[in-house]
């Protein structure tokens, strides 16, 4: 498999067929660590949208935004400022992301959940260049979908994801 956290994945996605609301949060255990050792590039990391950074008092407003799904995971290297998984016509996911990254993708995967199976379609982008930044758009026949969620992939495993969102009746 061209990605990390492949059991985290289908927990998550089994999780939310049997109805429970469930997100996954980016994190990193440390278990020895000493001056050699170098963190930052790989550790996941929380991305959450707020209009600012909130001050040590206010930091409710940040814990709000994770309860709400507003934010995703990244080690950095494939950035989703941007997404929108929505219901589209006949049993459709409309699928919009935005995206930035710094080595060439691999694909975007669309996951979903009908309440019993979880299913995935993924779209190869192999004609991406490294430091790319665009918009990738398409509709996926996903009947008696529940929940969807998305995740990008680049050539060297990094990737980034948001949680499931839920359809609305």
């Amino acid at each position: 498999m061209p990605w990390l956290g492949e059991r985290a994945f289908k927990l998550l996605d089994d999780v939310n067929n049997w109805g429970q609301r469930k997100q996954l949060m980016g994190e990193v255990d440390v278990f020895q660590i000493d001056s050699t050792h170098e963190l930052y590039a790989h550790m996941n990391v929380n991305y959450v949208k707020l209009p600012s950074v909130p001050t040590f008092d206010r930091y409710a407003s940040l814990l709000d935004a994770m309860r709400r799904g507003e934010f995703f995971v990244s080690t950095g290297e494939v950035l989703l400022p941007e997404v929108s998984l929505t219901a589209g016509s006949w049993g459709q996911i409309r699928v919009r992301a935005h995206i930035r990254h710094t080595f060439p993708l691999e694909q975007v995967l669309v996951s979903w959940g009908d309440g019993s199976e979880a299913h995935r379609r993924a779209f190869q982008l192999l004609s991406t260049h490294s430091f790319g930044d665009f918009v990738f758009e398409t509709d996926v026949d996903a009947a008696n979908w529940k929940w969807a969620r998305l995740s990008v992939w680049d050539v060297a495993s990094n990737g980034a994801f948001v949680n499931p969102v839920w359809r609305d009746k």
